[in-house]
């Protein structure tokens, strides 16, 4: 069976062919606050993409992303994922309700951006029409971008994410703490959120290195007002030792794993 999904999903013209049959689907996993306030209290909503294999089963990311990637196909795939967001297939403008009541209760929803579409104009020119044009405030959009897209252009992403931020939308950094360079970000992007990388969350109580190094992220985004969140968060220890790390949000399989959204129903 994993054979089967490596051959049908690793061929660009696989690829292809799922965009125009649009066999893709959403996914969503939640991402909890751990420390109560005003703003702190909402549950965010990371948006995940799935291909939909030509007899029906679910293909995860990894196995068609790096195709996807080196196919020159991801500002496409991307597109699909905000089309589907903006025109309202999904309905995840229904968050209790306050987005069409035109009050913003801190919700928030989050997208993953690959590094192709963060480097073409024209997907820059695409996100910025859809957020200008679209009811849903443009505060309650995140977009994330990993640490490598940073580190391959840094003056283009700060650009792109200025762009973005001009019209009210926040930016985090997936992934952060891969590289060597990763607390330089802090000072060198306009950001919002860092994700702390699950290398580091997943040995966080028994291990005194990630411990410290994960309470150096705290201490260095705090410091420039950026929230912190921790991923691959596993068991109930690990969550106790991120709060009292200080860490903002968590998101992980013991807090709750990616599902599906189905067409029409609203994800809050």
């Amino acid at each position: 069976m994993r054979e089967n999904l490596c051959q049908e999903s690793t061929s660009s013209q696989a690829l292809r062919t799922a965009l125009i049959e649009d066999r893709f689907c959403l996914y969503f996993q939640p991402i909890f606050p751990l420390r109560q306030g005003e703003k702190e209290g909402h549950v965010h909503k990371e948006i995940l993409i799935r291909m939909v294999g030509q007899d029906g089963r679910i293909i995860p990311p990894n196995y068609f992303l790096p195709c996807a990637e080196k196919s020159g196909l991801m500002p496409s795939i991307d597109r699909w994922v905000l089309e589907s967001f903006f025109n309202g297939i999904y309905h995840p403008s229904k968050c209790m309700g306050c987005w069409a009541r035109d009050y913003y209760c801190g919700c928030i929803i989050a997208f993953n951006l690959s590094g192709s579409s963060v480097n073409d104009d024209s997907f820059l020119n695409f996100l910025e029409n859809a957020v200008i044009n679209h009811p849903v405030p443009p505060s309650s959009l995140v977009f994330e971008i990993t640490e490598t897209v940073a580190l391959a252009n840094l003056d283009k992403t700060r650009k792109f994410i200025q762009r973005l931020q001009n019209l009210g939308c926040q930016f985090a950094l997936d992934d952060f703490g891969t590289g060597m360079s990763s607390l330089a970000y802090l000072k060198e992007l306009p950001l919002d959120f860092v994700k702390i990388d699950g290398m580091f969350v997943r040995d966080v109580v028994y291990n005194p290195i990630s411990e410290a190094i994960v309470s150096a992220i705290v201490q260095m985004a705090k410091a420039k007002q950026i929230k912190t969140i921790a991923e691959y968060v596993e068991n109930v220890a690990i969550l106790e030792r991120l709060q009292v790390l200080g860490v903002d949000y968590a998101q992980g399989f013991y807090l709750g794993k990616p599902t599906p959204i189905l067409k029409g129903t609203p994800i809050f």
